[in-house]
Parts: C-alpha cells; structure tokens; sequence
C-alpha cells in the first residue's frame, strides 16, 4: 500500500450533522413546484446522493422542474447556513489530531455552501483543498472530486484515504483507487457500506486517527 499523505473527508454526515437543514431544502425544492413527492425525512436516506439523481430518480422529475426543484434545494441549504451549522461531537478533536497529513473537504455540496458551512462550524481553516459538486464535472459517487484533489494537492490518488458515511463516498475512493474509511456516526447504513466494498470502519471521530496512523508506519506519525 503506497504510503498516506493525504485525508479527503466528506462533509454532510461525516464532518457536519446537516440533516435538518437538508430534510427542509428537499421539502422546499419539492414546495417551489407544487409536487407531492416524498417527505424530506424519508429522502434523507439518500443524503450524499447528488439531489439531482435523487429528485429524478426517486421523484421521478425532469427537464424545468427539476431544474426549479434542485435551484431551491441549493438556495435554502445555503440560507440554513446562516442558521448555524454544527460538527458532530469529537470532529474537531479528530481533524486537530490528523495534522501529518493534508486534509480536503469531498462533497456534492456546492463550493460556495460548502466554505461557508465548513466556516460556521469553525472548521474552515482545518483543509489545504475543499471540492464541491460543482467544482468537477461528474459528482460522487464518480472518482472524479477523489482524482481533482489529489492532483491540486500533487500526490496520487493511491495516497489518500477518502473517509464518508455512505456508500457513494466509497464508490468514489474505491474507483479512484484510494483507500477508503466508512464511518457508522452519520447518515449511511453499515450493511451499504460493507456491500460497497468499505475498507475500513471506525465507529467514532476518535478512531479515525489511530487507524490512519497504523495504515502509515513509514511516516513516524
């Protein structure tokens, strides 16, 4: 295994417990066109799918509404930002104990909500790269944000762990070629995971460090 120098973390699930504000921007994208739809609390088992997929593929909307649904889906997750936005507990000790390696921020989020919910929770200056879905050309669960970061960080995508909650994030990393670390306190469910190829996981933020320092003995960390 070639040798860690890089953390890519999702962010929803992972790194920040959004899934109030996610549940009412799916409601909200669903309300702006006038569609029924499913509930924001049953959509959420799909939190980290790209909302585009989940509207068309679970809503079965296309062409303008969807385009309508997905542009008040963005416009309220981003307002809910001014709300406040917390990390789960024992992140911020997690990622303050990762300082050997260089830590990005993977998400479908858009960019510009993505610095701005990662800067309301104070963790914004914890990562040398943030990505969002409109920052690559094809969101998770495609290799492409693991691959774009990995080359702005200028290592190759075989040396970072993509750490997530679902089984997108693993998808991901495992196409790109990275390692990758399933997390059991977010949104995704354990069996997925584990379908999904996972691995590693690691119950608590706590445990993360411990196992990336076991997956890197050449480095001394």
């Amino acid at each position: 295994m070639p040798r860690l120098r890089a953390v890519l973390f999702d962010v929803d699930g992972t790194l920040l417990d959004t899934r109030d504000a996610w549940v009412a921007a799916f409601d909200a994208g669903l309300a702006a066109i006038g569609a029924p739809g499913m509930p924001g609390t049953e959509g959420a088992r799909w939190i980290g799918t790209p909302i585009e997929a989940i509207y068309a593929e679970r809503c079965g909307l296309s062409g303008d509404p969807l385009r309508t649904a997905v542009a008040e889906f963005q416009r309220s997750e981003a307002e809910s930002v001014r709300r406040g936005v917390r990390s789960f507990p024992g992140v911020p000790e997690m990622l303050a104990s990762l300082r050997p390696w260089r830590l990005g921020a993977i998400t479908n989020k858009r960019h510009d909500t993505t610095l701005a919910a990662l800067g309301a929770a104070n963790l914004g200056d914890r990562f040398a790269i943030v990505l969002g879905g409109d920052s690559v050309a094809r969101k998770k669960p495609a290799p492409d944000p693991v691959l774009q970061a990995a080359r702005e960080l200028g290592i190759p995508a075989e040396s970072c762990a993509v750490v997530g909650d679902t089984e997108v994030d693993v998808h991901a990393g495992r196409e790109a070629g990275a390692v990758t670390v399933g997390v059991t306190w977010g949104y995704g469910i354990r069996a997925r995971l584990e379908d999904a190829g996972v691995g590693y996981l690691v119950e608590t933020p706590a445990a993360l460090p411990p196992l990336l320092r076991a997956l890197t003995p050449s480095t001394g960390t």
